[in-house]
């Protein structure tokens, strides 16, 4: 939703509250006499008061509901994941499948299928033409779900479904948010190859307990993969480098980095930055330039790992 619209239907919202809590009409009352005899010379008179809430009351309930869901509509700036009976946006939520590819100087070319290694007795030739589109989708989108593909092909939810289990079972791709909101990637793409080999890396030192790729932050910001391990959460950025003068993109990655790491207030954090160095570009030269910065990052630590295309795994 628009900041603009936000506002003007929390002002409308307040404004309705407001309203509805100083003109609510007063509680009838309503007096009940009653005589009741104790004894042959003797009664009793007892009166009781009854108030009846009316509209009143349901004007006051509508009033602090108002209140509420204005909010509510500012979750996202206020960090509140849940407000009384609502529940919010997780802080940690599968990426959305669709969107566009990454911006040319971060990304690697996308991998082709190799049909060769498709067996004859599994899939026929069209088969073999659905899977290999399905390939070429990745030119110009970062993943694809089941309904991508069943929109693309024109084909029900379970056909899309098959195929994309079949290229995941042959390697081509892999699953991450499985199964409640599944995206597939080219696994043998530059970023899941890079993620892959830092991994690697962390797991030779820390035992990992779990990894989401392809993640949102509490609905705000995208992140390549966050592992878990028995001490700490690591946040890991995967980037392509295609020239040697990097310096403005270098320290907007880590900007970044910092960002969402702030969001984990409660868990010990360290950032990785993995780059990737294609082309003429020499991982000793990159390296040079990022031992001679000094990273400010108060006490979240970041390290940056350099590799060459064929140093991944």
């Amino acid at each position: 939703m628009k900041t603009t619209l936000k506002i003007i239907l929390s002002l409308f919202l307040i404004i309705g509250s407001l309203c509805c809590f100083i003109y609510k009409p007063p509680l009838i009352k309503t007096i009940s006499t009653t005589s009741v005899v104790v004894s042959s010379k003797e009664q009793k008179t007892e009166t009781i008061e009854i108030q009846k809430t009316g509209i009143a009351k349901f004007l006051e309930w509508l009033s602090l509901g108002a209140l509420i869901l204005a909010v509510w509509l500012w979750r996202k700036e206020l960090g509140v994941s849940k407000l009384g009976p609502l529940s919010g946006i997780d802080q940690v939520s599968q990426q959305p499948a669709g969107s566009p590819q990454k911006p040319v100087e971060e990304s690697g070319p996308v991998p082709s299928l190799d049909i060769s290694s498709i067996s004859e007795d599994l899939a026929n030739d069209e088969m073999k033409k659905r899977l290999e589109h399905i390939m070429q989708m990745f030119r110009k989108m970062h993943s694809v779900n089941v309904s991508y593909v069943a929109n693309e092909f024109r084909i029900s939810s379970g056909d899309a479904k098959n195929l994309l289990f079949y290229l995941t079972k042959m390697g081509a791709l892999r699953a991450d948010g499985f199964p409640k909101k599944t995206i597939y990637t080219p696994s043998k793409s530059i970023e899941n190859l890079t993620l892959d080999t830092v991994k690697q890396r962390l797991s030779e030192k820390h035992e990992i307990l779990s990894e989401r790729r392809f993640v949102r932050i509490k609905g705000k910001y995208e992140i390549d993969s966050l592992l878990e391990s028995d001490d700490r959460t690591f946040i890991i950025e995967a980037k392509v480098l295609r020239k040697h003068t990097f310096l403005p993109q270098f320290e907007h990655w880590i900007t970044a980095l910092m960002t969402v790491a702030n969001e984990f207030k409660n868990k010990k954090m360290m950032c990785i930055l993995a780059i990737v160095c294609l082309g003429n570009l020499k991982v000793v030269d990159v390296k040079k330039q990022i031992d001679s910065f000094t990273f400010d990052t108060g006490t979240i630590p970041l390290e940056a790992l350099v590799f060459s295309e064929t140093e991944l795994q």
